[in-house]
């Protein structure tokens, strides 16, 4: 503090008026004790777990058709980096992803010499349909664990420099779903229904030094107005669980056409059309997680761009 303040002389107050504990400025209080700078565990702490069950079709080549497709529904949980409560912050990994689909498969049209149709057409129309075949790569995962956040930790324990809320209310694991509002100049949001409010805390903090008006703290309420989440007491790590919600999914489809027609024994022609994010659908990316942001909830530009179409020809020998 500076010597021209008013709190000169006054131990401990300003402390107390800000609404901080007594050794919130003491080194390392988690600790219990201020003879080192620092400590540091190093050993086998963490540990992790996964299930899951995973279901794969295989059709092989035949009438023209061939796919693969598999499925994954799977769960992986670990501890955290926080030495403080490693057990109990046991959560969702980042890498985590409930449900995973992922296929890929071609189909040759069934069209000329010993297909279904026109078996029996002229030479020069069977080298016009002949050989066209279709394809594509089809991806859909769940989204990822995302941690909300309520300002700097505390304690900045291996890296970890994000607090969590306090959850004080109820929040559902499965709130969060991508909106584009018509009330906040379009942007698109994923808590509908919850809002920012003034965080209780701040009443707490001395309105001397205009202390109080500089505090910005915010809370979140559901659509009732009660307060779901708020910032923890200064010193001290939030209540709720990291990891807390899942992001949007991700969807990918692409898909392509080819025709090939042969111009010798050892060469062929071939042209090919290529259609990245046929269905033109935008996925979106991850929400502001922090409850003090005033973009609390927003999601940026999606994160994939818009349909594409490619033309490729080439002499294959």
């Amino acid at each position: 503090l500076n010597q021209n303040s008013s709190f000169t002389g006054q131990v401990g107050g300003l402390l107390r008026r800000a609404g901080l504990p007594e050794n919130f400025i003491v080194t390392n209080p988690q600790f219990g004790s201020t003879q080192f700078g620092g400590a540091a565990i190093i050993g086998n702490l963490n540990n992790s777990t996964y299930h899951s069950m995973q279901v794969g079709l295989t059709k092989r080549l035949s009438q023209g058709f061939t796919n693969q497709t598999t499925y994954t529904w799977s769960r992986s949980i670990g501890t955290s980096i926080d030495d403080v409560r490693n057990r109990s912050s046991k959560s969702l990994q980042t890498f985590h992803r409930t449900h995973d689909i992922r296929s890929n498969g071609t189909f040759e049209l069934p069209f000329g010499p010993n297909r279904l149709l026109l078996a029996s057409a002229p030479g020069w129309v069977s080298r016009i349909v002949e050989r066209w075949q279709l394809g594509g790569i089809f991806n859909w995962s769940s989204g990822s664990p995302l941690s909300f956040i309520a300002g700097p930790s505390p304690f900045l324990l291996l890296g970890n420099t994000n607090n969590v809320p306090d959850l004080v209310g109820e929040f559902a694991k499965d709130n969060g779903k991508v909106t584009i509002a018509t009330d906040r100049a379009g942007r698109i949001t994923y808590f509908q229904g919850f809002s920012q409010v003034v965080d209780p805390s701040r009443s707490n903090v001395t309105t001397l030094q205009n202390l109080q008006a500089a505090n910005t703290q915010l809370a979140i309420a559901d659509s009732q107005g009660r307060i779901v989440m708020a910032n923890p007491a200064s010193g001290r790590i939030g209540s709720m669980g990291r990891n807390w919600i899942e992001s949007p999914g991700q969807i990918n489809f692409d898909a392509n056409l080819v025709k090939r027609v042969r111009v010798t024994e050892a060469k062929e022609f071939e042209v090919r059309l290529d259609a990245i994010n046929i269905l033109n659908h935008p996925n979106f990316g991850n929400p502001t997680m922090d409850i003090n942001s005033p973009n609390f909830g927003v999601i940026g530009l999606p994160t994939t761009g818009n349909r594409i179409f490619t033309f490729h020809a080439r002499l294959n020998f």
